[in-house]
């Protein structure tokens, strides 16, 4: 047991290797309860790194007279000392982490029944359309500027469309009144409505 002054690397090994399957069980089992606190914030962290961290803070504790690390002395045992440590550890990667971070892939794979690892990305539907889909409203896009080519107005409004300005912002772009935006509107529509008949 160290003295007020703290321990030394070779008390803190020693102790380590005198805690008893007990202590061991307690650490991992607060070790495990401060990752699951911590959620999206452990990054693909294991109880096992936290604890580790822990130690490695508690080493260069003893190593360091500068305040780096964490001494650990006689006022209390290797546990709680140890289980402090962690708090404090998990606390501040808690506090790093920003939640607006995207989601990995990697963060959100299961395992199944075999142990492979799934991702519910592998059968999430896309919203993109499909190749054919995109071709066909090419087609469709072309036939609707063919029949409108000769209607000033028509063609600002499909080459606003196609740039996904606002209403608004075609107008502008244009110099249309709101009637003539309308009517270009439903021109364009009708045409389209024609094609799919």
């Amino acid at each position: 047991m160290p003295d007020g002054t703290g321990a030394n690397r070779e008390e803190i090994h020693r102790a380590n290797e005198a805690l008893t399957p007990g202590e061991l069980l307690k650490l991992k089992r607060f070790s495990v309860w401060r990752m699951q606190g911590l959620g999206r914030a452990n990054w693909g962290r294991t109880w096992e790194d936290l604890l580790g961290a822990a130690n490695l803070a508690t080493l260069q504790g003893a190593a360091s007279n500068n305040g780096t690390g964490r001494r650990w002395n006689g006022n209390v045992d290797l546990v709680t000392h140890l289980s402090s440590v962690m708090r404090s550890i998990s606390s501040h990667w808690k506090r790093d982490f920003d939640e607006q971070e995207a989601e990995l892939e990697s963060e959100i794979l299961t395992h199944n029944e075999e142990g492979e690892a799934t991702s519910p990305l592998d059968n999430a539907a896309s919203d993109a359309p499909s190749q054919e889909r995109r071709v066909a409203a090419k087609q469709q896009w072309n036939l609707i500027a063919a029949r409108c080519k000769g209607n000033r107005a028509a063609n600002h409004v499909l080459e606003g469309l196609s740039m996904g300005l606002t209403a608004s912002a075609i107008m502008d772009a244009g110099k249309l009144s709101k009637w003539e935006y309308q009517q270009a509107l439903k021109r364009i529509r009708l045409h389209a409505h024609e094609i799919d008949h």
